[in-house]
């Protein structure tokens, strides 16, 4: 659940006030998710499998990749689009915060940021973006025993995940258990499969070294924990939506919108 996670990292693509009336649209073949807080709203996103209703100060999370459409007779949000790597949900989520003040004020605060483009407002975003997730977690979590029994093997996870011959047979043997209960339980806490979320970490680490401009393409390859180049550049473009060399010449020292989300879309 994305809520309900600890461990989320992200690209800001944009942050954008929309305030529509009367609107039907359906959305496919999104490749970034978006994030939003609705100021008002009769909303309602429906999918194949679920409904998801829609009202003022509803926090909602869509996952890159998910259609759906939009039913709304009003939807007045705030909506940031990103790149959420080290998550990779497959349904959208909502609530409505208890105490909806603190997180409209930070919606606020980032649009704000976004709009003003003063020097450095990306990493002020980024600040932004990580109190209101800090908030959306605090509203969401469930209380649980003081530690998870896979803690240890998370940890050796964020410790070695560039390593090429990490297995999930060494990963869960740091916490003592199988190879198939681990799998299990990290599915339940994460939302993803392991080796999903490291090969998240690795290409998110392959991007960040690329944008340094220190490297070469495949010694950030080797040290993003791929032995095979080819394989490394399928997954960047499958991740990232550009190959590495793309990416290279697009970036220096910063992130920037890899793609121009569709007009209207969220």
């Amino acid at each position: 659940m994305f809520f309900e996670n600890n461990h989320l990292n992200f690209n800001i693509h944009e942050v954008r006030f929309l305030n529509q009336r009367d609107v039907n649209m359906f959305n496919s073949g999104r490749n970034f998710s978006a994030l939003s807080y609705r100021l008002r709203a009769d909303t309602v996103l429906k999918t194949p499998s679920d409904d998801h209703k829609l009202t003022d100060n509803s926090v909602a999370f869509i996952p890159a990749g998910v259609d759906y459409t939009r039913i709304s007779r009003v939807d007045e949000m705030i909506v940031v689009r990103l790149d959420s790597i080290s998550y990779s949900g497959k349904d959208i989520e909502s609530f409505v915060p208890n105490d909806p003040n603190v997180i409209s004020t930070l919606f606020h605060k980032l649009l704000d940021c976004w709009n003003s483009k003063k020097p450095g407002y990306k990493y002020r975003c980024s600040s932004i973006l990580y109190e209101i997730l800090a908030e959306c977690y605090a509203a969401n979590y469930v209380s649980e025993p003081p530690s998870s029994p896979i803690s240890k093997s998370v940890d050796f996870i964020l410790s070695n995940y560039t390593r090429h011959d990490l297995s999930i047979s060494e990963i869960a043997a740091k916490s003592f258990i199988s190879d198939v209960y681990f799998r299990k339980i990290f599915k339940n806490e994460y939302g993803t499969s392991p080796q999903k979320y490291i090969i998240n970490l690795r290409i998110k680490h392959a991007a960040e070294l690329i944008t340094t401009g220190y490297y070469s393409l495949s010694e950030i390859a080797a040290m993003s924990g791929y032995t095979d180049y080819k394989y490394f550049s399928a997954e960047f473009k499958r991740l990232i939506g550009i190959s590495p060399s793309e990416y290279s010449k697009a970036h220096t020292y910063t992130i920037i919108t890899l793609n121009s989300p569709k007009k209207n879309q969220i």
